[in-house]
């Protein structure tokens, strides 16, 4: 998995076309997408929060990676709550 962080700018989805929500949370959304073959992750931050926004895109090298990290993720956050 390789990680970016871009300054926020609401046209950043525009890079990623067919990307489709997966999970929206008070503080952001999350997409699953695609690019150049490979699938990826998009952590958009929702407006209003403190401190200057950045999105995060998180690049899988295939399918399963990215389904193992969702999964690993959903555990964390059942475990949290």
């Amino acid at each position: 998995m390789r990680e970016q962080t871009f300054p926020y700018d609401h046209r950043v989805l525009a890079g990623f076309p067919g990307a489709r929500s997966y999970e929206r949370t008070p503080e952001q959304i999350t997409y699953l997408a695609e690019r150049a073959g490979l699938p990826c992750l998009l952590v958009v931050p929702i407006a209003g929060n403190d401190g200057p926004l950045t999105v995060t895109v998180l690049v899988f090298e295939d399918e399963r990676e990215r389904g193992a990290y969702l999964a690993a993720r959903d555990r964390t956050a059942s475990a949290a709550t």
